[in-house]
């Protein structure tokens, strides 16, 4: 049946290959064309992937050619894994010669399509895809079968991101002569080659292991471990540089993926993980959050393997020792998990090569035995027995020889000895006068020290001054008088400050006692201006606008009394004729309240006001001022106040306020009668848990 026919216009148009009908072109590589095609027998659709013969290899080299194709197909075909595409049937087209795999059709992007895309994949996603892979290689690899192309080109994602790994055994094959493929002689793709295979050397699954490591390079990074702008430099990198840590290039990478990338690429293949399951075991464990645990190295294992030099001539039955043949016992560590692969039919040529495939006999597998290891002591009992078992042990020593070696001995101890005694050096003898100036020294500075504490700033300068003379360059000292200086220059400044507010507040006393309100409150103000912390000229502020209030109603009151005096007066002299004697007005009298307030509070102040009269305006604390070395402090101040004022009959009002605790308290006792020289005391009591006042007056 032919591959090919001729459609109107007279060009070639690909029908068939074998029984299968093509249905299009999938795609077209340097190996071949990848044909989607219906299997007429049962429908189904399957995927075609020819392989295309270099037109200048020898007719020796193509018939090589097809039956290493069938060999490796037919290998690739017993590969049954769910991560792995299987291959239904390997077939030659009659008319065309051309041999094709029949293999099964997968829709999806192949993971090369997806990282160019740009497509999002999380740190979990990659890791479980990767891990699909290593277990389908590791299944291959326990079938004898080596892949030696692992890229993102081969690995198909489906729905689900469940992976696929294809193009077992096509690369190899590509590989095998020296005019076979048309895109080199390198086998596989250069960028996911493993040293060994650049180099020439044998081959197994762990060449796979590193290739795949650089799939999971790509995928975490997005880019390669080992670019460069040529073949020679890409070669070169693989076999001698490392690969860029992962945490440089993204540090949000989890740290788990670092250990595992570094076991895939190692440049020896005996530190790489020996099996393709190692490696998916190690990705599930960074994806729930663990750090990877390397299996053990082979080498270290307990098992070893016994070998004897037969000689084939003198064997006489199998498992029968030869007579006078060497028996040497080689104790090599092997490892339990490492599966041998099984050798191929025909070893295939590596990089480079020109020779053609050799048969190989299948090799005998090596006896295998356990061996106890004897305890510590029982090897050194044996290991001096055998010391002492040798020929010298027992030779006797002539006298000269031992004399001389005791000789070398003692010169070469004394010799030690006056050497490590010319490195040392003297012990210079105490300076008294050193060590009583760093006494005197340490003394200053504790005295310093605890004077700074205790608040004496003008005794603890006087110190570090002595202290200064001793150790002019210390730095401690210089530091300490420097800030210790400006210190008492602020609070020189702050005397200064108060005093001139004193003066003030003096002036305007006695202006107040005057009844000089005006002029009283203008410096009673100038001192707060000075010293905003003069608390007595803060509260003769408030009395003098008390005092000024009383005389504007004064005033109010004295423009309407003429009236009322003149009609009174008319009253009075129609009611009391031949009166002539005006009655004085009586004398007035004052009243006393003491405010008694016992708190907790370092905060705030505490008003009341008699009506128009305010009798206690007191702050709620005493304020500790800063010192050196110590922080500016607040105590509770308990009020206690007795303030004298006009007999009448009025409201107490009671105002406190405490900005801390966002408390904004007032209170009003209506109607309370003063008598004349009489005496009340208002009691305002505080709960702190609950926040409340209580009050009492009697």
């Amino acid at each position: 049946m032919s591959a090919h026919g001729t459609s109107a216009s007279g060009e070639k148009k690909l029908l068939k290959l074998g029984r299968y009908e093509v249905v299009r072109e999938l795609g077209k590589g340097a190996m071949g064309i990848v044909y989607l095609a219906k299997d007429p027998l049962i429908g189904r659709l399957v995927a075609l992937k020819t392989i295309r013969i270099n037109a200048h290899a020898d007719d020796d080299e193509a018939k090589e050619f097809q039956q290493r194709f069938i060999r490796e197909a037919q290998a690739a075909g017993i590969l049954n894994h769910p991560s792995i595409v299987t291959v239904h049937d390997i077939e030659q087209d009659e008319e065309s010669g051309t041999s094709f795999i029949a293999m099964e059709f997968v829709e999806g992007n192949n993971l090369k399509e997806v990282l160019s895309q740009g497509r999002t994949l999380n740190f979990e996603q990659i890791g479980d895809i990767i891990a699909q892979v290593a277990e389908a290689l590791d299944f291959a690899h326990a079938k004898g079968i080596v892949h030696r192309d692992v890229k993102p080109a081969n690995i198909i994602l489906i729905e689900g991101n469940r992976a696929k790994i294809t193009d077992f055994g096509i690369a190899k094959i590509a590989s095998g002569g020296a005019n076979l493929t048309t895109t080199g002689q390198f086998l596989g793709t250069p960028n996911y080659m493993a040293p060994e295979q650049i180099k020439g050397a044998p081959v197994d699954g762990r060449t796979d292991i590193f290739s795949l490591g650089i799939c999971l390079y790509e995928c975490l990074t997005r880019r390669k471990p080992f670019g460069g702008d040529s073949l020679t430099s890409i070669s070169y990198k693989i076999v001698h540089e490392p690969f860029p840590p992962l945490n440089e290039i993204n540090p949000q990478i989890p740290i788990g993926y670092e250990d595992v990338v570094a076991n895939c690429l190692a440049k020896d293949p005996s530190k790489r993980y020996q099996r393709a399951k190692d490696l998916a075991s190690a990705l599930r464990a960074v994806i729930r959050g663990e750090r990877p645990v390397r299996p053990p190295d082979p080498m270290l294992a307990e098992e070893t393997i016994v070998t004897r030099n037969v000689s084939a001539e003198k064997t006489t039955e199998r498992d029968k020792i030869p007579v006078n043949a060497p028996m040497p016992t080689l104790e090599v560590p092997f490892p339990e998990a490492v599966t041998a692969f099984p050798p191929p039919a025909a070893e295939h040529d590596e990089i480079g090569s020109n020779t053609r495939a050799v048969p190989v006999k299948p090799a005998v597998a090596p006896t295998v035995a356990r061996t106890p290891r004897p305890p510590v002591s029982q090897q050194f009992r044996t290991t001096l027995s055998n010391v002492r078992a040798l020929p010298l042990w027992r030779r006797r020593i002539p006298p000269a020889i031992f004399i001389g070696i005791v000789a070398i001995l003692v010169a070469g101890l004394i010799g030690g000895v006056a050497a490590v005694r010319s490195q040392q050096s003297d012990i210079p003898p105490v300076n008294r006068a050193v060590e009583a100036r760093r006494a005197e020294e340490k003394r200053l500075r504790e005295e310093a020290q605890t004077l700074l504490q205790q608040g004496r700033n003008a005794e603890a300068r006087v110190t570090l001054q002595k202290l200064q003379r001793l150790a002019p360059r210390s730095p401690y000292v210089a530091t300490t008088l420097g800030r210790l200086n400006e210190i008492l220059q602020q609070e020189e400044i702050g005397k200064l400050q108060q005093a001139q507010a004193q003066a003030k507040f003096d002036e305007g006393l006695l202006l107040f006692n005057d009844k000089k309100f005006a002029e009283a409150g203008a410096r009673f103000k100038e001192a707060l201006a000075i010293n905003p912390n003069h608390l007595q000229a803060n509260e003769y502020v408030l009395l003098v606008q008390a005092e000024e209030q009383k005389l504007l109603a004064a005033r109010n009151a004295k423009k309407a009394a003429p009236r009322v005096v003149a009609t009174n007066t008319a009253t009075a002299v129609q009611e009391t004729t031949g009166t002539t004697a005006t009655q004085a007005p009586a004398a007035s009298s004052t009243a006393q309240l003491t405010t008694i307030f016992s708190h907790s509070l370092t905060d705030g102040r505490i008003v009341v006001r008699v009506g128009a009269d305010i009798v206690t305006n007191e702050r709620l604390y005493d304020e500790r001022p800063a010192r050196f070395l110590r922080r500016a402090s607040r105590t509770a101040k308990p009020v206690n106040v007795t303030n004298e004022f006009a007999a009448k009959n009025a409201d107490v009002q009671v105002w406190v306020t405490v900005p801390a605790a966002q408390i904004q308290e007032y209170h009003k006792i209506p109607a309370i009668r003063f008598e004349p020289g009489s005496q009340h005391r208002l009691t305002v009591r505080f709960n702190p848990t609950s926040k409340q006042f209580t009050y009492e007056i009697n």
